[in-house]
């Protein structure tokens, strides 16, 4: 157990920086591109098989310091609208605003206020899903149904896979509705001719997933039930929706993906399937990516050689006097002393020749 602790921890120091540089590339010259993409905040516009159109998309979460295990994922659509100007199906779609808002904690706990403090826990998360404003205009149709404006409709949402992020959600729940249709034909604006109301009387059904770099999405949204209308009563009435979302292309940072999708409603007997392309404008990058440039390696030059003293006045060197030279002893030769004689000797040599005989 000593040893596997530390060999734990540093598998992870070594696979988390690997994890991170998946999501930026680095370009033969050094620049950084990014390889992940965040959805969920951006500015685009599409363009497609229904028409033009463009959106607004937020997402920000919610922390509290005293419970660093809950946290709520709030998502905004701002102004989503589409428009088709083609000859035969001139249409508009528009919603003001779209928001939906998950409650999440580790442990899935929550309190009840009432009475007596208790804690329940529960298997999903919990939220809301609010829609604002929308409009749906079909100036082709007869007047009383050209013009249909959803007041608001709010649903309660159960989300059962409990995910910390944004990359899949599959969540039900029931839900409230005030829709009013205006008839044309009365007036310049028209007047409201019907109303519709849903009471908590039809369920929906929410199923989104996203690919870990952004680079998938697609989603299901369904709703089915009984509305109580002003002319007619109640009705069962059902509607449904299916998305998908590739990027295959960024400029910039800023990627462009390939879009399609169908719906049908069984109150308008209105099917449609569209394909298109998405560019986004605006956005934040994804947290994962660094695109700030890679520093330069400071290079090691070698110190400028010192410059040279410029040559002074010759210098003018006085004579070396040369050193004295004694001369070398001259040796006398040895002077020989004449070998000692004996006087008979002596007296015969000092007697010149001439007197021997």
């Amino acid at each position: 157990m000593g040893t596997a602790a530390p060999a734990l921890l540093i598998a992870l120091l070594a696979v988390a920086p690997a994890y991170a540089d998946t999501c930026t590339g680095v370009t033969k010259s050094g620049g950084r591109f990014a390889k992940c993409f965040d959805l969920g905040n951006r500015l685009s516009l599409t363009a497609g098989s229904d028409g033009l159109g463009g959106s607004v998309h937020l997402r920000h979460e919610i922390l509290f310091e005293d419970e660093p295990d809950l946290l709520w994922k709030m998502e905004h659509a701002i102004v989503e609208a589409t428009y088709g100007g083609w000859e035969h199906s001139e249409s508009l779609d528009l919603s003001l605003y779209h928001g939906r808002y998950l409650r999440h904690a580790r442990d899935g706990k929550i309190v009840l206020p009432f009475g007596n403090t208790r804690k329940v826990f529960l298997p999903f998360d919990i939220g809301a899903d609010a829609q604002v404003a929308t409009v749906r205009w079909r100036p082709l149709e007869s007047p009383e149904d050209q013009l249909r404006v959803g007041v608001i409709e709010i649903a309660g949402l159960m989300d059962f896979t409990r995910s910390r992020g944004y990359s899949r959600r599959f969540a039900i729940g029931p839900v409230v509705r005030w829709d009013i249709d205006v008839d044309r034909s009365m007036g310049r604006i028209g007047k409201v001719s019907e109303h519709t109301v849903v009471p908590f009387s039809t369920a929906l059904m929410d199923l989104h997933f996203e690919s870990k770099d952004g680079l998938y999405a697609g989603g299901i949204r369904g709703e089915a039930g009984t509305a109580w209308h002003t002319k007619g009563g109640w009705k069962a009435e059902a509607k449904a929706e299916a998305t998908l979302e590739r990027i295959v292309i960024a400029i910039n940072d800023r990627p462009i993906a390939l879009t399609a999708g169908v719906s049908y409603a069984t109150l308008d007997h209105e099917a449609i399937a569209r394909v298109g392309a998405r560019v986004v404008l605006v956005h934040r990058n994804d947290k994962r990516v660094n695109l700030n440039p890679l520093k330069a390696q400071p290079v090691s030059t070698p110190p400028p050689p010192a410059p040279k003293p410029a040559p002074g006045p010759p210098k003018i060197e006085a004579p070396v006097e040369p050193a004295p030279v004694e001369p070398a002893p001259v040796e006398e030769p040895p002077v020989e002393e004449p070998a000692p004689v004996d006087e008979g000797e002596q007296a015969q040599v000092s007697l010149p020749q001439a007197w021997q005989i």
